[in-house]
């Protein structure tokens, strides 16, 4: 194989993350939609979690907050999140 310039082109990966938050993933988003993963031969997928995963900060308390950032990622369900 070989690329637009006539040297080897590299296998695409597959990279899944976890879903990005408006503002806080926003350099992920435009980075997507500009092409710039895809130019370095990254797959990006965003893993969305399922109602189950996701659990009301209500269910938390002050010494032991509940976050859903990162459950993911911890089953190994994604390469790494943006919160």
């Amino acid at each position: 194989m070989s690329g637009i310039s006539g040297g080897p082109t590299m296998a695409a990966m597959t990279m899944p993350i976890e879903r990005v938050r408006a503002f806080n993933g926003l350099d992920v988003l435009v980075s997507q939609d500009e092409g710039l993963f895809e130019a370095e031969g990254l797959d990006l997928r965003i893993a969305v979690p399922t109602p189950g995963d996701i659990r009301p900060a209500t269910d938390g308390t002050l010494l032991k907050p509940v976050t859903n950032q990162g459950r993911l990622q911890g089953s190994g369900e994604a390469a790494m999140y943006m919160g």
